[in-house]
């Protein structure tokens, strides 16, 4: 029982060991389409022109990753401001599409602290459900899905993905980029949260957004 016990306890210790150095270490961005600067679109395409038409019309539009990085890239300049300014540099805000989880984005902050890369990212799903009396009405989570289908994971800290609760630490950042997409993100949450109509899509590589058409 006593060996148990000390083994037990050295897993522990070493998985927390685990945990807080791969928190330190940045995840890998290498796969990200338009992450490097040689894979984005020579001529950039406006993702903000491309929704507001898109939600206009009431028109379906489809988004790829390099096109959402590209414009990330060109149209963000990012600073980091108060008592860690002088410590910390931040590189770029970048979007991950993937199907995992019936289709999720991954929004992330890299960083430069003292000269060694840092992340910080979240999970954004849009789940659609079919109502008893045939219509449909979606919802949108902030994880990327259920850890043993107990445990919602909200993101990543480094390499490690992390519970839902941890995200509070990183409201703010993720505040503030949420501001810069304000009238996008109001067009979806009218449109199609709001209306319980259309649909948003995470497939690998891209996201299409499907505006419903006004009856």
């Amino acid at each position: 029982m006593k060996k148990l016990f000390i083994l037990s306890s050295v897993l522990l210790v070493a998985g927390l060991g685990y945990g807080v150095y791969g928190s330190f270490q940045g995840q890998d961005l290498s796969d990200i389409d338009g992450y490097d600067e040689t894979d984005r679109e020579p001529r950039p395409s406006d993702v903000s022109i491309m929704i507001g038409m898109a939600a206009r019309l009431r028109q379906s539009v489809e988004i790829s990753e390099r096109q959402m990085n590209t414009w990330l890239a060109n149209n963000i300049k990012v600073r980091q401001e108060g008592q860690l300014a002088d410590h910390v540099k931040l590189k770029g805000v970048w979007v991950r599409f993937e199907e995992t989880e019936g289709g999720r984005a991954e929004i992330i902050i890299e960083r430069e602290v003292d000269g060694r890369p840092h992340t910080v990212s979240m999970f954004i799903r849009v789940e659609r459900k079919k109502k008893e009396d045939g219509t449909f009405t979606n919802y949108i989570h902030k994880d990327g899905g259920a850890f043993l289908n107990i445990l919602a994971i909200g993101g990543r800290f480094g390499q490690v993905r992390v519970p839902q609760g941890f995200l509070l630490f990183t409201q703010e950042s993720f505040g503030s980029l949420s501001d810069l997409f304000e009238t996008e993100i109001g067009w979806i949450k009218k449109e199609i949260i709001k209306e319980a109509a259309g649909r948003v899509i995470f497939e690998d590589g891209k996201m299409r957004i499907d505006f419903p058409i006004k009856k």
